[in-house]
């Protein structure tokens, strides 16, 4: 796979459809970024670093790139819908998580990282 339109071909179409979504309220919540597949899976680039990445497996969809501490915090404000395995945030395609919360993890995860 070489890009992210790739990457979603591969996808289950419930797994697509909510990493779509997912992709969009990134988008819209960082405002000027870059979208790309870093690592097998996909990226966000915002001012030269990589805030934050997705991806989809069989029995869940992943948030990457969060400090232990900032996704147990994470998983403790949202825990009908997260889950912390290492540094990875697990959710499920469904429900669909709220937009709120998505734009929550990235800024979060921006401040984490000081932009």
């Amino acid at each position: 796979m070489e890009t992210v339109e790739e990457y979603y071909a591969a996808q289950s179409p419930e797994n697509r459809k909510a990493l779509q979504r997912v992709q969009k309220i990134v988008e819209k919540t960082l405002g000027e970024c870059t979208v790309s597949l870093s690592y097998q899976i996909i990226g966000f680039r915002y001012k030269k670093k990589f805030v934050t990445y997705i991806s989809g497996w069989k029995d869940h969809l992943s948030f990457h790139g969060f400090s232990v501490s900032l996704g147990n915090e994470l998983v403790a404000r949202y825990p009908d819908y997260l889950k912390l395995k290492g540094r990875t945030l697990h959710f499920q395609p469904t429900p669909e998580i709220p937009e709120s919360m998505v734009k929550d993890l990235v800024l979060a995860r921006v401040a984490e990282i000081g932009l």
